[in-house]
């Protein structure tokens, strides 16, 4: 199996910039981990495939992106976090939703429902998070990213996502998001928008051509120059001292009441499924640093 991979892409003299990304890995690593259906399968992989390549734009490694959308459909919220070192992490609420086909796509929409948005947030590591929704378009993913990057980052982009997915395996899945720089030429804006139904079957061309051999099937006409060449991954950055930290921000109160009526805790990871098992004296020993820290 081809490795996935990202590519950040000059086009056109610097006119315009394309990331595009073969995630096929990534998302199978998120269907075992959660249990996908089909349909959530096609839902979260579209979204961590769109959020790690967001991740590939920040400037520093740890600094990070998160994006959440709640649509009212019955997958429930669908949210996925990524990473500057373009790891990536997600779920969604309902992992086993299923949905009648009306063709021969499977109803992504239908599941994420439209209803409602898509949040993203940045940390930069700066005082505060930057903070950017906008309304859902179709619940589809790559036509909301596209609306938060035109309306809320006021950078005119063009998003595909797609993912192939059988019973038991992902097939294919990939992402190519087009921006238009600042002065850009309109022959260069007209080039670019008459190309747009080229890109509409991403995860068809890298179940074909694969990553590398993508670039020339998609772009060879808006004079493509790679830039640098990423690996994205499924990672989950959670651990026993991360969850022991939270424990400790629910405060003195709440750990008394734990141990009173617990003797205990068990705290799953969402992203990973990972479960952290706390005895009674552990718990004792994370009220005392509580108490400490709220000056008891």
């Amino acid at each position: 199996m081809n490795s996935d991979g990202l590519y950040d892409i000059s086009l056109m003299g610097g006119q315009a910039r394309a990331i595009l990304i073969e995630s096929t890995q990534l998302v199978q690593r998120a269907k075992e981990i959660h249990g996908l259906s089909r349909i959530a399968t096609a839902a979260l992989g579209r979204t961590l495939t769109a959020t790690v390549m967001m991740g590939s734009m920040l400037k520093g490694d740890n600094e990070s992106v998160s994006a959440q959308i709640k649509g009212g459909g019955p997958i429930g919220t669908v949210l996925a976090v990524a990473h500057g070192d373009c790891t990536v992490k997600g779920y969604v609420d309902n992992p086993g939703v299923d949905l009648p086909r009306t063709g021969k796509k499977l109803p992504v929409g239908a599941a994420v429902g439209k209803e409602g948005r898509l949040t993203v947030i940045k940390d930069l590591k700066l005082r505060e998070p930057y903070v950017g929704q906008v309304n859902l378009v179709s619940g589809e993913i790559a036509e909301d990213f596209a609306m938060y990057f035109t309306a809320s980052e006021q950078t005119p982009s063009l998003v595909s996502l797609g993912v192939l997915v059988s019973d038991e395996r992902v097939e294919a899945a990939g992402g190519l998001i087009i921006q238009i720089l600042p002065g850009a030429s309109e022959a260069a804006i007209a080039s670019i928008e008459a190309s747009a139904g080229m890109f509409m079957d991403i995860s068809g061309t890298m179940r074909e051509y694969h990553l590398k051999d993508s670039v020339p099937q998609l772009l060879m006409h808006l004079e493509p120059e790679i830039l640098s060449t990423r690996q994205p991954r499924y990672a989950c950055n959670c651990s026993r001292e991360r969850i022991e930290q939270v424990l400790v921000a629910l405060g003195a109160e709440e750990l008394s009441d734990m141990i009173r009526e617990q003797h205990g805790a068990q705290v799953d990871c969402h992203f990973c499924n990972k479960r952290y098992t706390f005895c009674e004296d552990e718990l004792k020993a994370l009220l005392e640093a509580a108490t400490i820290r709220e000056g008891k």
